[in-house]
């Protein structure tokens, strides 16, 4: 993401997202092994397990962001409940990929909330659009055509945002006393 603003310092700044093909490379979610004692001998899950842990954890941190970033409430009234049931499961999936295929298995709070906007976005979008098959009012149309357009820029942002802090985080164990070692004092 970069400010650019004409070089005479006229204008207003414009923040310009990257193109697709322009994006920073990723990092990949390390795969996760599974252990035998995850799972009994049927191949069911056993009580206790790490991966069911691992999955009650991420669904409570969905719903905290999903209730923190307003996606838990919004109109009332059942025109809009199926639209707003999508958000919440868009979310979750661009969250999910994202810091799979991109985010080293994190997909951070500013990132995430990127995300959460343009499911807002793809929301009111879908719903503008069957408003405007329903009515046939251009309006709709046009309104429906800009959300799409916005949520495709934040979507691109929280990607491109992922992949830089996947880069800038640290991976490996840390050896905090690495500098004192190298300096040859030990």
């Amino acid at each position: 993401m970069a400010d650019r603003q004409r070089r005479d310092g006229a204008g207003r700044p414009r923040i310009s997202i990257l193109t697709a093909d322009r994006m920073p490379v990723g990092v990949l979610a390390p795969a996760e092994a599974e252990r035998s004692a995850d799972r009994r001998p049927g191949g069911t899950f056993a009580p206790g397990n790490g991966i069911a842990s691992r999955g009650g954890k991420a669904k409570a941190a969905h719903r905290r962001l999903t209730r923190m970033l307003g996606l838990a409430q919004g109109p009332t009234g059942q025109a809009f409940a199926p639209y707003k049931r999508q958000a919440a499961e868009l979310l979750d999936a661009m969250v999910t990929e994202l810091a799979r295929t991109v985010g080293g298995g994190e997909c951070g709070v500013i990132p995430s909330s990127m995300l959460a906007t343009a499911a807002q976005q793809k929301a009111w979008q879908a719903y503008f659009s069957d408003l405007f098959l329903a009515t046939g009012e251009a309006e709709h149309a046009e309104r429906a055509a800009r959300l799409g357009d916005q949520s495709r820029q934040n979507q691109l942002a929280a990607y491109e945002l992922c992949a830089k802090q996947a880069k800038a985080l640290p991976r490996g164990p840390v050896d905090p006393l690495a500098a004192f070692r190298d300096r040859g004092d030990a």
